[in-house]
């Protein structure tokens, strides 16, 4: 049964797309959020799939929102994720993989990752020779960064101490987060230089994972208020006033243990044996084509 055919023919919200702005918005899913919701809940290594706010769906465009549930800064603000640190390894392996992507259309200049946390991606671009700098709204992880001698500001866009041009900008599973996607992407161009390109991932609703696995499909979470597909993200891109050039699949890499963990929480509990520790040792390149990298330009008139 396809997602459209799970929906609950509701109409009773007081919010527009965050897309095309239309007021034709249809419950899709029900939302199961906890009656004590906190930061623990925006870690980026939370693993309650399928748990999430109301989610809509625009009867115009197709994006699917969580339109009751935009006042998320402060959560990120509080949230700590050690489960992320200690993956940091393997995430810097996806990040020097972006920044080799990012290079073959921008190999030198200023770099903005927004959206930062603890520096990896920042990290990695400074070692491939751009001037880069972060931005991150949760404390913990900006004083991580701070900690390990990494340039990552503290908060978000816009912010008067971040002024262009950048040459690049990066915004790496970000997007999905945000209650105005189009105005984040506005602020990105507008600090983007007239030549400059920008970086973005973001998961894809429509891929063959996302319909085999229903509203269990592991970017089902909490701390993801909007869900794009092809269309609507390059609608959001175009809004903006930039221009797709290219669009391609990440891969990620991960610890096996990780992958474990993750595997096991579609079990039930009782069917959960421990992760053996070996597998903290093996690392697993992993691409399940559901999520998309794509690289745009502010749009040439």
């Amino acid at each position: 049964m396809s997602l459209a055919e799970l929906e609950t023919p509701v109409m009773d919200v007081e919010s527009t797309c965050w897309v095309c702005g239309s007021r034709n918005l249809t419950l899709a899913k029900a939302g199961t959020l906890p009656d004590d919701l906190g930061a623990d809940a925006f870690r980026i290594t939370d693993k309650d799939y399928g748990a999430t706010a109301d989610i809509y769906r625009c009867g115009d465009c197709g994006f699917l929102e969580c339109p009751d549930l935009p006042d998320v800064l402060d959560f990120y603000a509080d949230m700590d994720d050690d489960g992320y640190e200690d993956t940091r390894d393997q995430r810097a392996l996806q990040a020097g993989r972006l920044v080799k992507q990012l290079a073959r259309a921008k190999p030198s200049g200023r770099l903005l990752d927004v959206g930062a946390g603890s520096g990896i991606l920042v990290n990695e671009a400074l070692r491939a020779g751009y001037e880069a700098v972060g931005i991150e709204p949760s404390i913990a992880l900006q004083k991580r960064a701070a900690a390990a001698g990494l340039p990552v500001k503290p908060g978000v866009l816009p912010d008067p101490n971040l002024t262009g041009p950048f040459d690049c900008v990066t915004l790496v599973d970000v997007i999905e987060h945000v209650p105005d996607p189009v105005g984040l992407l506005r602020d990105i161009s507008a600090v983007l230089a007239d030549d400059g390109v920008c970086l973005l991932v973001t998961p894809d609703v429509k891929s063959l994972a996302a319909r085999l696995m229903g509203w269990r499909w592991w970017h089902f979470r909490i701390a993801h208020i909007g869900y794009f597909d092809r269309t609507t993200l390059t609608a959001a891109i175009e809004a903006a006033g930039l221009e797709v050039q290219t669009i391609s699949r990440p891969t990620w890499y991960f610890p096996a243990s990780y992958l474990a963990e993750r595997v096991l929480a579609y079990a039930p509990r009782w069917l959960r044996p421990p992760v053996p520790k070996f597998l903290d040792r093996l690392t697993v390149p992993l691409n399940l084509f559901d999520s998309y990298t794509v690289l745009c330009r502010r749009k040439r008139h």
